[in-house]
């Protein structure tokens, strides 16, 4: 992780310098008083024969010493940030300063700048040095360490973690390898409990059994409990992650460009196990319980197909009608088991689901559906603050009538026009009635534009987590 640096700690004057400026670029250079008179003077003749107000970014030598004078976008960090990071990855060390008018919040800066700098390479044996970034230090000379900044790198720390289980081949993160990462969080005084084959079976968990089934590597249960608050018995929040550590599609194969990636099927898990390590490195104190099942999707001998009918935990009938369905199967035993067991009264599920909200939004926003307004204004003011965008679609009685099947109480789908209604109006006849439920679809959000995990979920969660709190 990147080292940043506060007022008041070690920093030297010569190191290479950013200047963050609003629109009132020429007034905020001069109020810069940590800016030599000189300094000043160059940068704002620099930026009038350039214009700075139309290419936004300059970087300038001047006395042997290099700024990079930049227009702040309070509005978009992670925008902004981005065109920041490529002006100084090549750099060692960094000073960052901010005119009074950029209001810049400095948590949020290196948190984005974190995730910038975040490279998953462990498998490269032959890297050149010229091709790692170089950066290692930022300095805020005028800033204190901000109040929530152990909050900040727990964040970050998550983030980083759930990046790492979603780029990780699946050859390597197997469902069992996947559990005992999971268990090593018990450090963290998180119970974790890891469910084999024979307990799913044996309490009649036949959704996951059916996906689990064609794959020699056998599918695990995590349950995670954390009890930040341990004088109350409820349980504030259970979450539940799709966990499919690899997805062919099963009997009905994904196509050979469709495959690619589907080690990613497992992000709503990593986000959901990410959250929970950053309550807990936050000690929060507030109760967490978390379910995830976690699976591959494969193809075999003995592998449930199209026109099985399964029995779920819940005792509802499913009828198969494509195996590359898979998760809101595996999802609606893990909804089941969570409320049974543990008696939460607000759920929130989170899944890399459908390919329709991957179409739909094309990664620029997760699909919000579910049954309390109350959990859903929670989630999109959440959304807002963590800058993880949602947008809400309708769960239409319309489209949950073709869910009726002929042989069995439930299709598993029907038509795969609007799915990710669909695939919601499904999970919802798991939900028991008085729990207050939130589904997530992350289909695209899930990786960034060059195809590796983004993280996607983890802040979005822990910021609802936090809402919860404050609302108790």
């Amino acid at each position: 992780m990147l080292e940043f640096v506060f007022r008041g700690e070690f920093f030297d004057e010569n190191y290479p310098q950013v200047v963050l400026l609003s629109e009132k670029w020429q007034a905020d250079i001069k109020r810069l008083d940590q800016l030599k008179k000189n300094v000043q003077e160059t940068l704002i003749k620099s930026c009038e024969i350039f214009d700075l107000a139309k290419v936004k970014k300059l970087k300038i030598i001047t006395n042997n010493q290099m700024f990079v004078v930049m227009i702040c976008q309070p509005d978009s960090y992670k925008t902004f940030v981005h065109k920041l990071y490529a002006e100084i990855a090549d750099l060692q060390k960094v000073q960052i300063f901010a005119a009074p008018s950029c209001k810049l919040d400095v948590s949020a800066v290196a948190l984005a700048l974190e995730g910038e700098a975040y490279r998953f390479d462990k498998y490269k044996t032959k890297q050149k040095s010229d091709e790692l970034p170089a950066l290692e230090t930022v300095c805020f000379p005028q800033f204190e360490k901000p109040d929530n900044w152990k909050e900040t790198l727990a964040l970050a720390n998550g983030i980083r973690y759930a990046k790492d289980l979603g780029n990780e081949p699946s050859n390597f993160l197997t469902p069992e390898v996947l559990g005992l990462d999971i268990k090593r969080l018990e450090y963290l005084d998180i119970r974790v409990d890891l469910f084999d084959w024979n307990y799913i079976t044996k309490n009649k968990m036949g959704l996951i059994e059916a996906v689990a089934k064609g794959s020699t590597n056998k599918p695990c249960l995590a349950v995670m409990q954390y009890l930040g608050n341990p004088n109350r018995k409820d349980w504030t929040l259970g979450l539940v992650g799709k966990g499919v550590t690899y997805d062919s599609g099963g009997i009905s194969l994904k196509l050979d460009d469709q495959q690619i990636g589907e080690k990613k099927d497992m992000c709503g898990a990593a986000a959901v196990i990410a959250a929970m390590k950053v309550a807990a490195l936050q000690k929060l104190p507030i109760n967490l319980v978390a379910v995830l099942p976690i699976v591959e999707n494969m193809p075999a001998a003995n592998a449930y197909k199209p026109d099985d009918v399964l029995i779920s935990m819940s005792a509802q009938t499913v009828e198969v009608v494509d195996t590359d369905a898979e998760g809101r199967l595996i999802l609606a035993d893990a909804l089941w088991y969570l409320q049974e067991k543990f008696r939460v009264k607000k759920v929130i599920d989170i899944a890399t689901l459908t390919g329709s909200t991957s179409y739909i939004f094309a990664g620029h926003y997760a699909a919000l559906l579910g049954n309390d307004d109350s959990l859903m204004k929670i989630v999109q003011k959440a959304a807002k603050i963590s800058g993880e965008k949602v947008w809400e679609l309708p769960m239409d009685e319309e489209i949950d009538k073709r869910l009726k099947s002929e042989i069995a109480d439930l299709k598993q789908l029907a038509k795969k026009e609007a799915d990710s209604t669909q695939a919601a109006c499904f999970l919802r006849h798991f939900i028991k009635q008085g729990v207050a439920w939130a589904h997530l679809d992350i289909a695209g959000c899930e990786a960034d534009k060059s195809g590796n995990a983004s993280g996607f979920g983890v802040a979005l969660l822990v910021n609802i987590i936090h809402s919860l709190m404050e609302k108790k």
